[in-house]
């Protein structure tokens, strides 16, 4: 997908042995689908054996007497046969698809389970691209799992008939299965290593495209339209030159010598079974059903050569996906959770010792910040820049990481501490992140928790000065939030995230900034709320605004 991951896979001492790791992976999970898809490809296969056979027999009748009783009988054994296989298939191609849906929703359900507890340091919207292979993928499968079983067990079972034919055979098949991996292994070298790398320029393209979407008001307000084309015209150039590598691969060396392996199979089993026709070793019948056998086989290898494109894009999808998941995650540590103080008096105490942070590649943001909160206690914390408040309130809320010191909650590190833990007693609100997600303005209040009640979600609406403003929205609570909540001013958006944040009454909030967005007299209103010596929460601001000494119990400076 990046520079960065091209990087990381060509470091890779073995790719073969990581891709095969992660097959071995989607087996486990669906070991049941592909002992059904086995299995109807071994009924298949021994069906297919019948097929032979009968035109074994069929030409035997018309060599040395024509009975019509045999005739018909051999007929109707044929139908039957082609009539069993065609169920097989159906069957098959049904397991197949439900393994493509079933591999769709596992994939949704892991990428939506694994994005909240990833490191936010270490995220990028990007990275969420490659959810496009849950689509890929089982569609790659689809074109290819049932082939290649089919594949396996039919061509199994048909050499090991050519072998009961005439111990010759065994030594065809041998030369037969070794031109087969020839043209698979040797000639389809860097095949994979070419689809990762187009697979890479295409998500480039993609990301691309979404960098331009995500700020579309910036180009549309200036001339920008060559920066656009030459860009995109570069990424384009280097995806199309991709995939030439990988046609040059596919179709200019490998599909080649797969004509080749076609031609040479099938010209040396007529010398072979021929010259043993001659000699008396084997009998037309057999001369016949082997062509058949070897015929079918040759067509089939034949096609997962040409479809080799497919097993490709299922190990790129693996690899992609891969990125995804390995991406750092949140510690889970033990069963630890935060110890409530004394209920008479609530809250959370928090102590920072020694503090730093700075982000990779970049000076420090903060070094050696202390800090201790009594329960209930209100602080503001002043900063000088912006990266530097923003900052300091996400690794007091436990999203990022210090580079070095310790914060406890009650006395317990955070990193001892399980996200969901902090974020039972813990809640943060960020002026530097105005957004609301797609959904319905309850849910962005809720985020789903089941612990909300309606008595909850109407006490927080009157917290944050809302209630009329719901009241009067035709749908209420279910009136729907549009993309990134463009259809709510700026001042309701901020009033939101203070009520998504206060529902729970935590006992810890962390204020990234000081409610500037909402109409001066409501963030009065607001902040006092915040303040009150009623509520028995913490609350540390983090802020470059003076006028909060008029509502905290004292203030601090980062250094």
């Amino acid at each position: 997908m990046t520079t960065e991951r091209s990087a990381t896979q060509s470091d890779q001492p073995n790719l073969l042995r990581g891709t095969i790791a992660r097959l071995a992976l989607l087996y486990r999970l669906e070991k049941k689908s592909f002992g059904l898809i086995f299995s109807h490809a071994l009924a298949i296969g021994v069906f297919s054996l019948i097929v032979p056979l009968t035109v074994q027999e069929l030409v035997s009748t018309f060599a040395y007497a024509i009975q019509p009783v045999m005739i018909l009988t051999l007929t109707a054994t044929m139908a039957a046969t082609l009539i069993g296989i065609g169920v097989f298939r159906i069957m098959q191609i049904r397991t197949v698809e439900n393994l493509a849906q079933r591999l769709y929703t596992r994939l949704a359900l892991s990428v939506a389970d694994l994005l909240p507890r990833l490191r936010e340091e270490s995220f990028s919207p990007k990275y969420v691209n490659v959810f496009n292979e849950a689509e890929f993928m089982p569609r790659a499968i689809v074109v290819m799992l049932a082939d290649l079983m089919n594949v396996f067990i039919g061509g199994t079972i048909g050499m090991a008939i050519l072998v009961m034919y005439h111990p010759y055979f065994f030594f065809y098949n041998v030369l037969l299965m070794s031109g087969f991996v020839a043209v698979i292994v040797t000639f389809g070298r860097g095949g994979l290593r070419s689809t990762q790398r187009v697979s890479q320029l295409h998500y480039a393209t993609l990301n691309w495209l979404q960098v331009i979407g995500r700020n579309l008001l910036h180009f549309k307000a200036t001339v920008s339209t060559p920066l656009v084309i030459r860009k995109t015209d570069e990424l384009a150039a280097d995806y199309v030159e991709a995939r030439k590598t990988r046609a040059n691969i596919l179709t200019g060396t490998q599909y080649k010598a797969a004509m080749v392996f076609q031609a040479l199979g099938h010209s040396s089993l007529i010398g072979m079974a021929g010259w043993l026709l001659s000699t008396g070793q084997i009998t037309l019948g057999q001369f016949v059903a082997a062509e058949v056998i070897v015929g079918t086989l040759i067509l089939n290898l034949d096609t997962i050569a040409r479809r080799m494109y497919a097993i490709y894009f299922i190990f790129t999808s693996l690899d992609e996906l891969n990125v995804l998941f390995s991406l750092p995650l949140d510690q889970e540590p033990g069963n630890l959770t935060v110890p409530l103080p004394d209920p008479a008096i609530h809250g959370i105490r928090v102590t920072c010792t020694d503090v730093s942070f700075a982000y990779p590649n970049s000076r420090p943001v903060f070094v050696d910040f202390n800090l201790e909160v009594a329960p209930g206690e209100k602080i503001a914390v002043f900063s000088n820049t912006t990266t530097g408040k923003t900052t300091l309130a996400r690794v007091l809320a436990g999203l990022y990481r210090p580079t070095s010191g310790v914060i406890r909650y009650n006395g317990i590190d955070l990193r001892d501490l399980a996200m969901d833990s902090i974020n039972a007693w813990r809640s943060i609100i960020m002026d530097s992140h105005l957004t609301l997600f797609e959904s319905t303005l309850e849910e962005n209040i809720t985020m789903g928790r089941p612990s909300i009640d309606y008595a909850d979600v109407q006490w927080a609406l009157r917290f944050v000065e809302m209630e009329d403003v719901v009241d009067a929205m035709p749908l209420g609570l279910k009136t729907p939030v549009v993309a990134m909540g463009s259809n709510f001013t700026t001042s309701q958006i901020l009033r939101i995230l203070v009520a998504r944040a206060v529902i729970t009454r935590p006992q810890l909030l962390i204020l990234d900034g000081t409610l500037h967005s909402m109409q001066p007299s409501t963030r009065e209103i607001i902040l006092r709320r915040l303040c009150s010596k009623e509520e028995p929460w913490s609350v540390i601001f983090v802020s470059n605004d003076p006028s909060l000494k008029a509502h905290v119990d004292r203030r601090l400076v980062l250094g």
